[in-house]
């Protein structure tokens, strides 16, 4: 069958570039805010209605569009930011395809207004789905209103694709608040509904950008990056410890001011806050990359949001120097903050930065004060500066390495099968924890002899079922000898020596009834005496509110509490207000996470987290009866087949007779 090759309709060429550009009502706010960027505005107006689907209109004070060329803007590449060939080498502006208004026009109906400073009169015009009107007078302030309607009204194949309004809605928040970190010295509004979602003051400080933004906590704990290399200049800031997250959504990339999504740089700067951040948690960062622009090529993706550098190891060499610098000053400041003559560290460290590129930031670059005050009036919520977070797993003592060979040649387990929540082996000082009682920071038995002697005592389990093996009644025959590093059960019999993780098993046996539960509908929430209150971002906001019955089956009961916060009043795990924000951050992020990539598990996962939560930890001190339950609890679930916590790690390993005497020669 042949077929005759015509040359396509410009209506139809048109919905099938709309196609690459314009994928959501998120690509359309993208494409028309960077025009306004373009425009040199420095006030932006976001507004969207049920998602965007209904409504989008971006308003500005940019130089405007003239008005015998507002016409030719809405045809297909036309543009005024490209004049030759050599000038798509050297890119900068935001936008150069000369692509996105057509586009947009040929699946929706959008009007603009706008007007130059040279002009008295402004104009209007219309473009209904494809079809152009006329222009016409009108009276309006400098700058542009673009107002686009009815997305994808015919193209119903199209609209069938687009997810729930409020759904749509959290990917327009999302992009509203990187666009807004990545030009500080703009000031953006954000309405959502008739309902204002954050608007940032322009004036150039990224920090009072992530207070409107992020909140208090994140503008407060985030370290400012300022480094500059070879041409490569580094902005922006950054943050660990109760800033670092279980996700990647709260990291941020610019490059020339567009963002970019580039897994490279978070790897880089993940690395650069090795040691710093918890195993499995990742850190916030809003980073800058200023660098001419015949050094990046922004025109390898029809979104732009992915670039290709010229030199890309001198690029992540600078991010991860950069990084490093903000690190090493907060330590520096914090050591001379407590100790004025405390050395600083030796610039020969692996870890040490370039001593030159060190800087210390002045008070300007502090959230200024009426900032703060005009946040706090503006939320409900109570955010109040917190103590800063200490994370107990970071005070476990270390683990003898010996021990810990012999434990992986025998049972071939890995030291990075360990969870996220057991944090890295401790340095080799000895570090004294306040809060412990005296008769743990010295070996007198005269401090305390009854607990001393009750550990030492090898204890017969009294328990009926041995069912370590269930061949042998093993368990009925075994002793307690104690514990091992506060972490490990260590039990016998006349056979065998059994190291039992005493996190591991709790958790597991945590997590199967909790799963019971779950799934038979049970009440697994508790009241809590004071409500725990929870600053959130737009996008966050939206999905805990379009999913409070996700959150009450496992155990919250969530309210709203304000602009974008919420209450818990009840929650599945009693604990410290920081530990119930954590919780439920985690399984936000998991929640919105699966509403992007779903996944069978999500519950299971969820379900894990709140076991986590709710069990001992590694470095608790147990009593003999403790002991006994963690024991008993191994045993029960032995007798179910399970051998592993929810992670995969094993809950108990054992060491033979034989193999003890082989580790000391006594048999070959």
């Amino acid at each position: 069958m042949k077929h005759e090759i015509k040359v396509l309709t410009p209506e139809l060429a048109d919905k099938i570039a709309a196609g690459e550009v314009v994928e959501r009502p998120a690509s359309v706010v993208k494409e028309l805010v960077e025009n306004s960027i373009d425009a040199g505005a420095d006030t932006i107006r976001i507004e969207i209605e049920n998602g965007g689907i209904t409504l989008i209109r971006i308003s500005d004070n940019g130089s405007g569009i003239p008005r015998e060329q507002v016409p030719t803007a809405f045809l297909r590449h036309a543009t005024s930011k490209l004049r030759s060939e050599d000038g798509l080498y050297a890119i900068e502006t935001m936008g150069f395809r000369g692509e996105a208004l057509s586009s947009i026009c040929a699946v929706a109906s959008v009007e603009v207004i706008t007007r130059t400073p040279e002009d008295e009169i402004g104009v209007q015009y219309t473009v209904d789905h494809g079809v152009c009107g006329e222009p016409d007078e009108i009276m309006c302030a400098c700058g542009s209103v673009m107002t686009v309607r009815d997305l994808f009204k015919n193209v119903p194949a199209r609209m069938k694709f687009l997810k729930r309004n409020s759904t749509e809605a959290g990917y327009v928040s999302d992009l509203a608040l990187r666009l807004a970190l990545s030009r500080p010295d703009i000031s953006f509004e954000y309405v959502c509904d008739g309902k204002r979602v954050f608007r940032t003051t322009g004036d150039g400080d990224i920090l009072n950008v992530i207070l409107k933004v992020y909140g208090l906590k994140y503008a407060k704990g985030a370290r400012q990056v300022s480094y500059t290399e070879d041409g490569i200049n580094i902005t922006g800031a950054v943050g660990g410890g109760e800033l670092a997250a279980g996700n990647r959504s709260r990291q941020t990339v610019f490059v020339n001011g567009r963002y970019i999504k580039n897994h490279i740089i978070s790897k880089v700067v993940e690395e650069a806050f090795r040691n710093v951040v918890m195993t499995g948690k990742f850190p916030f960062f809003v980073l800058s990359i200023s660098m001419p622009p015949e050094a990046v090529d922004v025109n390898v993706h029809p979104a732009k949001t992915e670039v290709k550098f010229a030199n890309e190891k001198q690029v992540y060499d600078t991010v991860y120097h950069a990084v490093k610098n903000a690190i090493y000053q907060k330590r520096t400041e914090e050591e001379s903050g407590d100790s004025p003559s405390a050395p600083a560290p030796q610039s020969d460290s692996v870890n040490a930065p370039r001593k030159e590129a060190v800087t210390r930031l002045s008070d300007s670059g502090r959230v200024s004060r009426s900032v703060v005050r005009e946040y706090l009036k503006a939320t409900t919520p109570d955010v109040r500066p917190r103590e800063p977070y200490i994370d107990e797993e970071e005070l476990k003592p270390s683990v003898n390495d010996g021990l810990s060979k012999i434990m992986n040649d025998f049972f071939s387990i890995s030291t990075q099968d360990e969870k996220a929540e057991e944090a890295p082996a401790a340095p080799q000082e000895k570090i004294e924890e306040p809060t412990k009682a005296p008769q743990e920071k010295t070996e007198e038995p005269t401090k305390a002899p009854q607990e001393k002697t009750e550990e030492q005592t090898a204890v017969p389990l009294d328990t009926g079922a041995g069912i370590f093996d269930d061949k042998t009644d093993i368990l009925s025959s075994c002793k307690i000898i104690g514990q091992l590093f506060n972490t490990y059960i260590l039990i016998e019999d006349d056979t065998h020596l059994y190291m039992i993780d005493q996190h591991a098993a709790h958790e597991r046996r945590g997590f199967e009834d909790l799963k019971r539960d779950y799934f038979s509908h049970r009440r697994m929430s508790q009241l809590l005496l004071s409500p725990v209150a929870v600053e959130l971002t737009a996008p966050e906001f939206d999905a805990v509110m379009s999913g409070l019955s996700v959150f009450e089956g496992f155990g919250f009961k969530v309210e709203e509490f304000g602009t974008n916060a919420v209450i818990i009043n009840e929650t599945p795990v009693i604990t410290d207000s920081a530990g119930i924000k954590e919780l439920f951050c985690e399984i936000l992020s998991a929640m919105m996470d699966n509403i992007k990539h779903p996944v069978a598990d999500f519950e299971e996962k969820a379900l894990d987290m709140i076991s986590c939560k709710k069990a001992v930890k590694g470095n608790d001190r147990l009593s003999l009866s403790e002991m006994t339950e963690v024991v008993k609890m191994v045993s029960a679930l032995k007798a179910e087949g399970i051998e592993t916590c929810p992670h995969g790690r094993p809950i108990m390993v054992e060491l033979s007779r034989r193999d003890i005497e082989k580790m000391f020669k006594r048999i070959v």
